[in-house]
């Protein structure tokens, strides 16, 4: 757990609306609708997001007592993915091609049947592929609304405010350099512009 006893570069979130009323009451069974769940070839073939214990990514029961640490939430998040080759996906598709053209005796595929073709392929291709997988802590207290998220990556951000909004039904604001000026000058009461300020340059 290195966002909560180590080192680790995070990004920071708040919460852009209030808790709904029946937070509480209603956060076991969000967590568990939204719990990661094994990557399913009928549903979802190459990706799956989902809620995990913070300490063991192998547990998606989430009770209470395993999310909550006095003023703070914490959990996992788990992201399981499996990859394709581009070249050898576009590869096993010619081949397929060739082998459905010598079965029909030449006549040319339309683009409909190509493109059932490549999804058929690439179905198989994934069904031998192991998932690879990324693990990242939350950090929540929900007394203030600051929540910490440990990745500065834009797209597995993105995946986080999107599985936090859809559990929780609340949106999050971005916590970036701007916004933490713009609190800091409203706190403070400093009569300055973001806007107007020039960058400055420094040297020896």
């Amino acid at each position: 757990m290195p966002l909560i006893n180590g080192s680790v570069s995070y990004r920071k979130f708040a919460l852009a609306d209030d808790l709904p009323k029946d937070f509480s009451e209603n956060l076991q069974n969000n967590l568990a609708k939204w719990a990661f769940r094994e990557i399913d070839p009928q549903k979802n073939p190459e990706m799956s997001v989902g809620w995990v214990n913070a300490l063991n990514p192998t547990d998606t029961k989430l009770g209470v007592e395993k999310v909550m640490r006095g003023k703070y939430i914490i959990l996992g998040m788990r992201i399981d993915k499996k990859s394709l080759s581009g070249a050898m996906l576009k590869a096993q598709l010619n081949e397929a091609i060739r082998a459905a053209l010598r079965e029909r005796r030449a006549r040319k595929m339309n683009r409909e049947e190509v493109a059932g073709l490549k999804e058929t392929v690439k179905a198989q291709m994934l069904s031998h592929v192991s998932a690879t997988t990324s693990l990242f802590e939350v950090v929540w207290n929900y007394e203030t609304g600051d929540i910490f998220f440990s990745s500065q990556t834009e797209k597995t951000c993105i995946e986080f405010m999107d599985l936090f909004e859809e559990t929780f039904k609340t949106s999050l604001m971005d916590i970036n350099l701007a916004a933490r000026a713009d609190a800091y000058i409203e706190r403070t009461g400093v009569d300055v512009d973001l806007e107007t300020l020039e960058t400055a340059q420094f040297g020896l």
